[in-house]
Formats: structure tokens, C-alpha cells, sequence
């Protein structure tokens, strides 16, 4: 698909007819699969009484959290050895005794000495860093290459060809995504995070990643030298902030492939995104405000129009992971007549329709019909218990009703495999919930 790159030539300003050919180019559906769904955890620890413990209820898939601050806490090649012995040990455990590990590598930790490197901090049209400690792995080449450096070595140190996949992400969460609603600190909801030298002047740029189409441009402004801004104009400067993130990702997935890594990569994919109609609300407004249901504009999530990109764009398998299995949306699709929190075999079609009302659809829902449209397979984990630093809130369900909750979802949307969030919870006896609990809910 040619359309990535074109759409994202400087210069460019015309975006519907390349976007209609990017949909149509969508490759055919992930055709159903008959298998039951694999049953996992987020952040295990891979110690022997957690392999025992996971290998007694038939837990045989984990998510392992890598920490490049750990991993490279010095500078460029300054390894920490002992926690690479560590990290290979724990891994190494886990896959020969039978449990398949998908690693997470945990670029979200970047080493103090990566904060200082040109263009590591993200800025926002005030010119804001995000308080959240967000760095750009977006636009900014050093941040890139250092990032890239370390996947290789993750390649490299670990007994990679046994993985059962890789994460990537550009989020604080490890997921796709810019920060969000009012990461900058300062009380403004929305921030658009490509005000730095590289994505507005192409200074020190990633390699590859276009600059921004409209200059010293912001979102609400009506003009722009000199001419007035349309609705057009601004959906292509949203086309190009949001496929931004596709380059992100995509560097991350070459690094991983030129060192030998090919296996699955899998990317974690919050919420539902924006929907078709909130962004003709919000470019009719010119990105200034409007149409932002919760705050997927300015983090430039529109999986529409970026899971087919990606598919078409990203070398060897690609995955999903749909982060929003019984999450808060759930609750209240469900609460609907009829509810509207279940996955159906017409909803890859129905997503994109006009007059169907995917607004009422839970995150899994809409998000799972975009990556079926995108011919993408596609796992899932839920938020986690309400009130941790997760995605679970004080509306969603309780982490008791989740474990209860999730395996439906899992199998009614076709999932390869579900990821229980978290090992830890599991662990600990405050929580009220054990191993046998989510051995009891998988099997009915």
C-alpha cells in the first residue's frame, strides 16, 4: 500500500481519494478460528512458585515486562549484565517448562540518559512537556535509534526464536498511542503532541517519518499562511498526526525483523478510537475541540483508518491487542436494550455503515470489528482492578466480575487469546481473587 507514505508527503493536502483507496485495498478477513482461545497473564513474574502455581490451574501463556531503564541504565551498550542473566533466566523458565511468553520489552521505561538525547521530549502546541514522562519515539531519530538499538539487543540476549511474540508501543502504557487528555499538566483537555523541531521544522527527524503538513499550523486556527482552512485540510493534518504513530511502530517492527526476530508483534490498542462521525465533527470544527468523545483525537488513536495501514505496511504477522476486554464501556453496553457489548459476525460491515450506532458499542466491540476489517488477528486483556494505575476505573467491573466476565468476551469475539491483568493480583490475597478462580471462569 503506497498510500502511507503519500498521503504523508509534506506538500500533500488532498486526503479522501488516497483514503479510499487505502480501505479498499483491505485484505481479506481473519477467517474463524474453531480453537479455544489461549488463557494468559500481563507482567508474570516467571519465578518457579509462579510457573507452579500457573502450571497447576493450566495457565500456559504469559506476558513478561523487560525494563530498558534496567537493561541499559548507563548509556548506549552499557548493559546491565546481571539483569539481562536475570531476565533470560525467568524467560528461559517459564518456556521449558512449558508456558509460552509473549515479552513485553518495556520501552515505556526509557534510561535517564535517553530523556537528554535531541528531541526526547515531546512538546504540544503550548509548547508543554507531558507530566507523565512520555519521551518521543515518534519523530525524534535519536530516541529512535537508541529504542531500535535495544530491541535488537532484546533479539539478541534472549531466546527470542521461542517467543511466542514481541509488544510495541509509544505510550507511557506500552501502547499505541500520543499521551492524553491533559497530560501537559496545566489544565487545557486537549494537547497535540508534534510541536518539536523535528515534526514541525524536520529537524533531527526520524528517518522516514514525513513532517507535518501545514507548518507552525494549530488545531482551531482558521487560517494558515494566508489561506483559509477547510474541513479537508485539517482531516489531512489529523491523517498525518495519527499515521505518525504507524511509523512509530513500524520502526520498531524493523528493528525487530533485521535482527532476526519473526515471530508475531503484537500491539496493545486501547480503547475503540475515534469513530467515522466524530471526526467529520471535529475537522468541520477544524480540530478545535469538538467531536473529542474521549480524548482519542489527541492521542491520535483512529483504527478506521490505521489497522488496515498497518496490515498493509508492517512486515510478518502482526497482532492486536485489544486492551479494553470488560472494560468500563462494557458495563454500560451491556446496560442497553439490547445490549450492545458483544461482538457479531456482521459487525466488520456494519462498523463503517452509516446510521449504525457503534457510539453505544463497547471499546472491544468497535475496536475487534476495525482489526477484522484489517485481516489482523487479534488477543485481548481486561483493564485490571478498578483504582490501580491501569485502565480500570471506579465504573468499571470489579477485578472478581472481569475474570467472571472476560472468557465470554474472549470467545464471542473471536480472540486468539486473553490476557488476565495481572499475575499479581492473583498473588495477593487482599485482592480476594486466585489462580482457581480464573481456571473456574475459562471453563465455565
Amino acid at each position: 500500500m503506497r498510500c502511507l507514505h503519500s498521503l504523508l508527503r509534506p506538500a500533500r493536502l488532498a486526503v479522501t481519494a488516497c483514503l479510499a483507496v487505502a480501505l479498499a485495498l483491505i485484505p481479506s478477513p481473519v477467517p474463524a478460528h474453531a480453537a479455544e482461545p489461549a488463557w494468559g497473564l500481563v507482567a508474570s513474574s516467571c519465578t518457579a512458585p509462579d510457573i507452579a502455581a500457573n502450571r497447576a490451574v493450566g495457565i500456559g501463556l504469559v506476558e513478561v515486562e523487560a525494563y530498558w531503564d534496567r537493561y541499559l541504565p548507563g548509556g548506549p551498550g552499557a548493559v546491565n549484565a546481571a539483569y539481562v542473566a536475570d531476565l533470560r533466566a525467568r524467560v528461559t523458565a517459564c518456556l521449558d517448562n512449558g508456558i509460552r511468553v509473549v515479552l513485553g520489552p518495556g520501552t515505556q521505561y526509557p534510561p535517564a540518559w535517553v530523556r537528554g538525547l535531541a528531541g526526547a521530549g515531546l512538546v504540544d502546541q503550548r509548547g508543554k512537556n507531558p507530566t507523565t514522562g512520555a519521551i518521543d519515539t515518534v519523530f525524534s531519530a535519536a530516541v529512535r535509534g537508541a529504542q531500535n538499538d535495544y530491541l535488537r539487543r532484546l533479539v539478541a540476549d534472549l531466546p527470542s526464536a521461542r517467543l511466542d511474540g514481541i509488544r510495541v508501543g509509544t505510550s507511557t502504557a506500552g501502547e499505541i498511542g500520543f499521551p492524553g487528555p491533559n497530560e501537559a499538566g496545566d489544565g487545557f483537555l486537549q494537547s497535540w503532541w508534534a510541536y518539536g523541531a523535528d515534526a514541525q521544522q524536520g529537524t533531527g527527524l526520524a528517518a522516514g517519518t514525513p513532517v507535518t503538513p501545514m507548518p507552525g499550523w494549530i488545531p482551531g486556527q482558521r487560517t494558515w499562511n494566508g489561506r483559509t482552512v477547510t474541513a479537508s485540510m485539517a482531516q489531512n493534518w489529523f491523517l498525518w498526526y495519527s499515521r505518525s504513530l504507524l511509523f512509530g511502530i513500524k520502526g520498531q517492527v524493523d528493528a525487530l525483523r533485521a535482527a532476526g526476530f519473526s515471530r508475531p508483534v503484537h500491539v496493545p490498542s486501547p480503547g475503540k478510537g475515534v469513530l467515522p462521525a466524530d471526526l467529520t465533527t471535529a475537522t468541520a470544527a477544524l480540530l478545535g475541540g469538538a467531536g473529542d468523545r474521549d480524548g482519542s483525537l489527541g492521542r491520535g488513536l483512529y483504527y478506521v483508518d490505521q489497522f488496515p495501514a498497518l496490515a498493509g505496511n508492517v512486515a510478518g504477522p502482526l497482532v492486536v491487542d485489544l486492551t479494553g476486554v470488560d472494560d468500563a464501556t462494557a458495563v454500560v453496553a451491556r446496560g442497553l436494550t439490547p445490549p450492545q457489548d458483544r461482538c457479531a459476525s456482521t459487525d466488520a460491515t456494519a462498523s463503517v455503515a452509516a446510521g449504525t450506532p457503534v457510539q453505544t458499542w463497547s471499546n472491544l466491540r468497535f475496536a475487534r470489528a476495525q482489526a477484522t476489517r484489517a485481516g489482523l488477528a487479534a488477543v485481548g486483556e481486561n483493564p485490571g482492578p478498578p483504582g490501580a494505575e491501569t485502565g480500570g476505573t471506579a465504573s468499571s467491573d470489579p477485578i472478581a466480575e472481569q475474570i467472571r466476565r472476560s472468557p465470554a468476551y474472549a470467545r464471542g469475539c473471536n480472540l486468539l487469546a486473553f490476557f488476565l491483568a495481572f499475575e499479581d493480583v492473583l498473588d495477593d490475597p487482599a485482592s480476594g481473587v486466585t489462580r482457581q478462580d480464573y481456571a473456574r471462569a475459562v471453563t465455565g
